[in-house]
């Protein structure tokens, strides 16, 4: 964090939040851009009016004072010279207890402009909702005015309008005033003139509106003054220590809450997740804590002591309120802490917010029974309140610190870069001796093909030879237990792993990913791996895993062909500036009652009107705004595989295994085409074709989840890409010889296919039914197994007929599907976060194991286990 940042993040980013809820919710109830600049100009005038009204009374003391002590200080000048006439002046100055710096108490009211002026302008000048709005005469509220112009020269109205009111305001203000006031006064006002003359006619609009607020109060203040000049006004910054005390100690319990403890709550979680691959500069996840924790800071501990401060009349409200305020957010966080599925790196979750009212209304009963408790310990004994604050803030930030540490141990040593340029990737296949391609499609689901083939003949065409395995089952529904399997056999199903509890997980991931480059690497094969799936239990594959094995060539494909996808160029910057910001608003967002959070969390958007809009925001079954950048990420390496195929003539057998994610981080695209748009609105589409998701007589349904049509999308352009690579292969010789596995690590239970809906047993196996489809060297058509398959068998298709009797080289086990003649084990677990289940055993209290056999459809043959195994 630079130094710029760091100061705009204390004092700037607090007021810009408070201008932008005010101006959200102004443009939500009145539709007018220019209408919503007017309203949040009214609301932050009069927020601020105390202030500025204190303010000008201290002004206006320190100039009573100067002009008062000015003829001795003139007449000590001119008599004494040098160090004499310093301890003369100092002397002087003691005994009117006056000091020197006390000179900055005419700066006030211009201290006070500059944050506000700076956050005004960091909000409006670049605010996209603006753009192409008109106004009253103003045509378009994001660029400047230009009434008319004077040759090439706009002549802007509303910054010379602006200045000519401030001058006014200026000449109202300052009467009386000493020259050196009115100097700065109409210095500032063309300070202004000359920085807002080019801005966009909505920024310049809302600092009008400002002024003319400046002159009316200056107007009424000068009435004021004249009725009342001969009552005392006192200007001293009389500061009660006990209730400033309270203040502060609550700032600094709500600061570590919602700035720190929240916050790293969310990292802790994934820490490498949320890096940010899509920026420039990737960097440690725990810089977005460090944002949180500054902002969280110049709230709490600088902009609400400055309101307690410069308003004393109700500093004994705050010391009531912000008690109260941080024993109700410890209490919300802490004991109503409720999730919404899974919350991804950009702080949205799978499902809505929405409670239940009986959840609403004992939420409330809780905050209000903590809120009265502590206002009326706080009347009685202050003591005891400033302890239970002191004693909260060790807890907050105790947890804090473990979780900080624990951030700090998953993140040491992590390479936030890339090992490989797009340019360095290469995977060589033979036109002239055998290849075997394993592609393991992340959570795309089995059941999909005959629908997608059947809506789009011309991709079916593409896979020609392809046999199709809709009966397979994968042992686990998410990639920690479902993967192990598909990538090293039956030695890594999740009851084969835990029985192995004297091995910690990560090396048995480690083995499973080795298994098959290996074997093949042993018997004279060239061997390429992309982007293999956790590979030691790093979110961004740790390729080193290879380092021992000359001949394996490791490289990360998903993120290194970014810069062919146009739709990215402006969405890593926005990921960074939507962290910054949203993480603290979602420590703000957990820390409040339960019938506040959905409004604060707005879909995911906290609230925000200027983020870039071509970021995607949320999921629905048929619209879509924005660009969901890691399906784009990940389809942009999926895309680059004709790229970096090398055609060789070389003999030499080749093994070459990819994990692709595009089928898993899924989003809308645009039908027919399938391909990814700004804004998606299938919804004509999609009810004009209903009937392609009727096959055989069997439906699928796509109204049981949010997910439906993006997932089914997201597979049909898999499918299309897969197939032009195919195409390329066959135009260069390579097809015929070349043994393809298409293959995912589990599927995604959305109740689409009733035989797949196990109600008597509770839960659906389109969760654990992968798809798997097997291209051998020569086979032609296009046919359908019924045989009861398993993601197990990958290994043993991979190896047949290329490599005699194979033995897993970790496990000194046969490779082989012998184990399927019984009843094979499911472990259905959401404990899906490596970096806490990360032991030697999958563990999860709410698991539970099945046990399935031949066809999965067939609810006879399912049976549940327990929890234990």
């Amino acid at each position: 964090m630079s130094f710029i940042s760091f100061i705009s993040s204390l004092f700037i980013a607090p007021l810009k939040l408070l201008f932008e809820l005010f101006y959200y919710y102004a443009y939500k109830f009145t539709g007018s851009a220019g209408l919503s600049i007017v309203v949040i100009s009214l609301i932050v005038n009069f927020l601020v009016l105390p202030l500025y009204k204190r303010a000008d009374e201290i002004q206006a003391e320190e100039r009573e004072i100067q002009t008062t002590m000015a003829p001795m200080i003139k007449h000590l000048k001119k008599t004494f010279k040098g160090d004499e006439r310093f301890m003369m002046l100092q002397e002087y100055y003691r005994i009117n207890n006056y000091k020197p710096i006390y000179a900055l108490k005419s700066t006030v009211s211009l201290l006070l402009q500059i944050p506000f002026f700076i956050a005004a302008y960091d909000l409006l000048s670049g605010l996209k909702v603006l753009q192409g709005e008109s106004f009253l005469f103003l045509t378009d509220l994001a660029k400047e005015d230009a009434m008319f112009y004077i040759g090439n020269f706009p002549v802007n109205v509303l910054p010379i309008l602006m200045t000519l009111i401030n001058i006014v305001s200026g000449i109202i203000y300052t009467k009386g005033h000493t020259l050196r006031e009115k100097i700065q006064v109409y210095g500032l006002a063309a300070i202004f003139l000359v920085l807002l003359y080019h801005s966009p006619s909505g920024l310049v609009f809302y600092w009008l509106l400002n002024n003319v607020f400046s002159l009316v109060k200056n107007i009424i203040g000068k009435l004021h003054i004249s009725k009342s000049a001969d009552k005392p006004v006192n200007t001293k910054l009389e500061l009660n220590k006990k209730s400033f005390s309270l203040v502060f100690l609550s700032g600094v319990v709500l600061a570590v809450l919602t700035g720190v403890m929240v916050p790293s709550d969310v990292v802790v979680q994934n820490a490498a997740e949320m890096t940010n691959t899509l920026s420039a500069d990737p960097h440690n996840p725990m810089m977005y804590i460090v944002f949180s924790a500054v902002t969280a800071i110049g709230l709490f501990l600088i902009w609400i002591p400055v309101f307690c401060v410069l308003t004393p009349k109700a500093e004994k409200v705050y010391s009531l309120v912000l008690p109260a305020m941080a024993a109700a957010g410890v209490v919300n966080y802490i004991a109503f802490n409720k999730n919404f599925g899974f919350l991804s790196n950009k702080l949205i979750y799978d499902y809505p917010i929405s409670y239940e009212l009986k959840e609403i209304l004992i939420n409330l009963a809780v905050v209000i029974a903590v809120t009265a408790l502590v206002v009326f310990i706080t009347l009685k004994w202050r003591k005891t309140t400033r302890l239970l604050l002191v004693v909260a803030f060790i807890a907050v930030s105790f947890l804090s610190l473990m979780r900080l540490i624990a951030i700090g141990i998953d993140t040491a040593g992590y390479n936030y870069s890339y090992s490989n340029t797009a340019e360095e990737v290469s995977i060589p296949l033979s036109s002239t001796g055998k290849n075997v391609v394993v592609l393991m499609i992340d959570k795309m689901n089995g059941q999909y093909i005959p629908y997608l083939f059947n809506e789009r003949p011309d991709v079916a065409e593409q896979f020609d030879g392809f046999t199709y395995y809709p009966n397979t089952v994968s042992f686990g529904k998410f990639t920690n237990t479902g993967s192990p399997a598909l990538f090293g056999g039956y030695d890594y199903t999740p009851d084969k792993i835990n029985a192995r509890s004297n091995v910690p997980l990560v090396d048995k991931q480690n083995e499973a990913l080795l298994t098959m480059p290996v074997i093949f690497l042993n018997n004279g094969w060239n061997v390429s791996v992309v982007d293999p799936s956790y590979a030691n239990y790093q979110w961004k594959p740790d390729l080193s895993i290879y380092d021992g094995y000359e001949g394996i060539n490791a490289y990360h494909m998903s993120g290194v062909f970014n810069d062919r996808v146009p739709e990215l160029a402006d969405v890593g910057a926005d990921q960074e500036a939507r962290l910054n910001r949203n993480l603290f608003c979602y420590g703000l967002m957990k820390s409040m009652p339960y019938f506040m959070q959905a409004a604060v969390y707005d879909g995911g958007n906290y609230l925000c009107m200027d983020l870039n809009n071509k970021s995607y925001r949320g999921n629905s079954l048929h619209i879509q705004n924005g660009f969901y950048e890691w399906h784009l990420q990940e389809h942009a390496a999926l895309t680059a595989l004709c790229e970096v195929t090398e055609i060789t003539t070389d003999p030499t057998n080749c093994f070459f295994v990819m994990s692709n994610g595009s089928t898993h981080e899924v989003c809308l695209l645009e039908e027919p085409d399938y391909t990814p748009a700004l804004y998606v609105d299938n919804t004509d589409y999609d009810a004009a074709h209903e009937d392609r998701f009727t096959v055989d007589g069997v439906t699928m349904h796509m109204d049981t989840h949010y997910c439906n049509y993006a997932a089914y999308q997201c597979s049909m352009e898999a499918c299309i890409t897969l197939g032009q690579w195919f195409d390329y292969l066959r135009e260069n010789g390579l097809y015929d010889n070349t043994r393809i596995i298409i293959v995912a690590d589990h599927g995604y239970g959305m109740g689409q296919f009733d035989d797949l809906l196990m109600s008597d047993l509770g839960f659906d196996a389109q969760s654990f039914n992968p798809v798997l489809m097997v291209k051998d060297f020569n086979s032609t058509g296009f046919t359908v197994s019924d045989e009861f398959m398993t993601n197990a068998d990958t290994p043993s298709l991979a190896f047949e007929g290329n490599v005699d009797n194979p033995v897993n080289p970790f496990t000194n086990n046969p490779i082989n599907q012998d184990v399927k003649s019984g009843d094979l084990l499911i472990y259905s677990s959401d404990e899906v976060n490596i970096y806490t289940n990360n032991g030697t055993r999958f563990e999860d209290s709410n698991g539970f194991w099945l046990a399935v056999h031949d066809d999965i459809r067939d609810e006879n043959n399912w049976a549940y286990i327990g929890h234990d195994y």
